[in-house]
């Protein structure tokens, strides 16, 4: 075990853990501590009282939390992964409460219990000899005069609300608090370590990909702490929240709501869509992607899987060229940045939340990347498998992968298990029909006409073609024009449609 202690102008508070560490119930020899000095001046230095293996570094770049912890994790031996905030008093049976699990659970991730006491309502910090003496005869208790503390209330309300978490949806990785929590070092590094961009803010990031990368969240209400003095945000939670807002929406998708302001393009994106090119033509290709791309969910990044590193300068007859469709679909999306060429299929759209595997042969309502994402989360499942859009027909379904439960099927997959059943066994999966999300068949008749089948059957005429090409041009004022003028003639043959009907009648 690694306790990673983050530490700046706070020699006081410091010399308080570290006493309190060199009481735990946890093995001396296998514990660790290192301490990173985050540009402290005068320069922070050990105190007598402390675990045996500690070490102090100072950060010689960059500066906040997340870069001292990332430093502390890099340069540090452990199996397990502990943070630790420097203004922290641990109970001596703190790091084993958190590291049984670690234990027996790669991918677990423990959250510690902390009362915050204030000095000037609680009395002053005790001395570190005071410290050490009261964990030595188990009385941490009686540190501040019998007062019990303010506990962490929108955690621990949290907590109680989901039954220790067991009821916890997608949305549980914001209770990661980074003063106090474990998890193992390959988990870690799974989720890409700390964000040495983030000045505040960094835990709930983590915890985020944490959560991609499979993670379970653990309360362990054993792991208990004196937390000396309030943090930033009981400080000051507007501000905070300010700060936090911009730098938080660009990377998490969670709350939905975070990305009502902005531009439709972050860097993370809720859907990651994958779509294989292979031999399907431009205008098919083109109308599944667009279907993505106009529908009323802009938070979305497509992939075309296929050979582009084919594509080059070479001379070539260029209406008979081999590669025409391919070359055609990479000048269509080459300025849209919602759009990547890609040679290899992704296996996870970490860490983006959903990966949506659309054949190029369907297309998408409006509404319907909305719908599935909205099934998803309302069930809580991994996948939700839609069916061919004809249904009496082959044809492979759409599916939208859950990037979490991807990422804890790989933590459990046994040898030769598929992946659907990998995925299955840990969050379940739920299967629609391509009629009731809006999937439709682009290789058939249009929707309505003779001999339509499967989802497309019976369904309500399109009144605006979901593609409008304008000579080439994105020109919206021209594009809406025809638009409106595409429109009033399908509404116009539509509305005379039972006239014609009726008028075949009479004459027959």
């Amino acid at each position: 075990m690694s306790v990673v202690i983050p530490a700046f102008q706070c020699q006081p508070t410091l010399d308080l853990t570290l006493a309190s560490l060199s009481r735990q119930t946890y093995p001396a020899d296998l514990l660790e501590v290192v301490v990173v000095d985050d540009g402290s001046d005068p320069p922070l230095a050990l105190p007598p009282v402390r675990p045996e293996r500690t070490v102090l570094l100072r950060a010689e770049s960059g500066w906040g939390r997340a870069n001292a912890l990332r430093l502390g994790a890099a340069h540090s031996s452990g199996q397990i992964l502990h943070w630790l905030d420097a203004d922290m008093v641990v109970y001596p049976e703190h790091v084993a409460a958190q590291a049984r699990w670690q234990h027996v659970l790669p991918y677990a991730v423990t959250l510690g219990y902390k009362r915050f006491v204030d000095p000037d309502v609680d009395g002053p910090w005790p001395s570190p000899r005071v410290v050490d003496e009261a964990a030595g005869r188990g009385a941490l208790g009686d540190l501040f005069g019998g007062r019990t503390g303010e506990p962490h209330v929108y955690v621990e309300r949290y907590v109680a609300q989901t039954d220790q978490l067991r009821t916890a949806d997608h949305h549980a990785f914001k209770i990661h608090v980074g003063a106090t929590a474990a998890l193992r070092r390959e988990l870690y590094d799974a989720a890409g370590g700390l964000d040495p961009r983030l000045r505040l803010g960094e835990d709930t990031e983590l915890g985020y990909r944490l959560a991609q990368a499979g993670a379970v969240f653990v309360p362990e209400p054993q792991a208990r702490s004196w937390h000396l003095g309030r943090t930033h945000v009981m400080k000051a939670r507007e501000q905070v929240a300010r700060y936090n807002r911009p730098f938080l929406a660009d990377r998490i998708p969670f709350p939905r709501n975070w990305r009502k302001v902005g531009g439709p393009t972050w860097t993370v994106p809720l859907v990651e869509v994958v779509v294989a090119v292979e031999d399907e033509p431009l205008e098919r290709v083109r109308a599944a992607v667009d279907s993505v791309l106009r529908g009323a969910e802009h938070d979305v990044r497509v992939n075309l899987v296929g050979p582009w590193d084919r594509l080059d300068d070479s001379r070539v007859r260029v209406l008979a060229d081999p590669l025409l469709d391919l070359r055609l679909i990479a000048a269509t999306y080459h300025g849209e940045p919602r759009v990547r060429l890609v040679t290899e299929r992704p296996t996870s759209a970490f860490p983006a939340p959903y990966l949506l595997e659309l054949p190029a042969a369907y297309g998408l309502a409006p509404d319907a990347l909305r719908h599935l994402v909205d099934l998803a989360d309302r069930h809580q499942v991994g996948l939700v498998r839609v069916g061919p859009p004809r249904g009496d027909g082959p044809g492979a379904p759409v599916m939208l992968w859950r990037t979490a439960a991807l990422g804890r099927a790989r933590w459990v997959r046994a040898d030769g298990e598929s992946l659907f059943d990998a995925v299955d066994s840990v969050y379940g999966h739920r299967d629609v029909t391509a009629t009731e999300v809006g999937v439709t068949d682009l290789s058939g008749p249009e929707p309505g006409q003779p001999g339509a089948g499967g989802a497309t059957a019976g369904r309500r005429p399109v009144l605006v073609p979901s593609t409008v090409e304008v000579e080439g041009v994105r020109s919206l004022a021209r594009a809406t024009v025809v638009v409106a003028w595409l429109a009033g003639r399908r509404l116009k043959t539509v509305l005379r449609a039972p006239v014609r009907a009726t008028r075949r009648r009479a004459d027959g």
